[in-house]
């Protein structure tokens, strides 16, 4: 913490955060006017007071799956603006929430991922149990969302995919995709 000499530029760093999105230190050094070293230590830093969490991609044997950059989500989703953005951070601590679980007490290399590829189909979340994929998360505000990626990346990873929707009010099945109400699947998180 010493070594942030200009914290005005740390405030910007932490209002530039957009959760969900792609993490680019080249736009934030553009943006704030640094280099790209110091914008990863300041967000070193940010993880270290748990204002904040990276999201790693996972590419496994995908043809043409991102690798690279992470995404990023706040811990006090409380304060992030819009509705979806706001729904899908809360998803991510919940389910990073279920990782630490995991790996606190059954010792389980539980990790939270995302999967996205060159086409820009994405998934939000992929749960990955000692590096093999488990489990795919999609995120509705509504009633229902996107279920194309969750299929096409359910059928290349042979792992089943649920969609936490906030709007649904009963469970249903969609050609290979769980849609259930968010507070049920927010319930069976241990």
């Amino acid at each position: 913490m010493t070594r942030i000499h200009q914290l005005p530029g740390v405030e910007s760093l932490m209002d530039m955060v957009s959760p969900g999105a792609l993490l680019s230190f080249n736009t934030l050094r553009l943006r704030l006017g640094i280099n790209a070293a110091t914008a990863r230590l300041w967000l070193d830093q940010l993880e270290r007071l748990h204002f904040c969490f990276r999201v790693e991609p996972f590419a496994g044997r995908l043809p043409r799956a991102l690798r690279h950059a992470a995404k990023l989500y706040l811990w006090d989703w409380s304060c992030v603006a819009n509705a979806e953005l706001r729904f899908e951070n809360l998803i991510a601590c919940a389910l990073l929430r279920w990782c630490h679980f995991a790996q606190d007490w059954g010792g389980e290399d539980l990790e939270l991922r995302f999967v996205r590829d060159k086409e820009r189909r994405s998934v939000p979340f992929l749960l990955v149990l000692d590096g093999k994929p488990r489990l795919l998360v999609g995120t509705a505000a509504g009633e229902a969302g996107a279920l194309g990626p969750l299929r096409y990346f359910s059928q290349r990873l042979r792992v089943p995919a649920v969609l936490a929707a906030a709007g649904c009010k009963a469970a249903a099945e969609s050609t290979g995709v769980k849609v259930v109400p968010a507070a049920a699947f927010l319930a069976g998180i241990p």
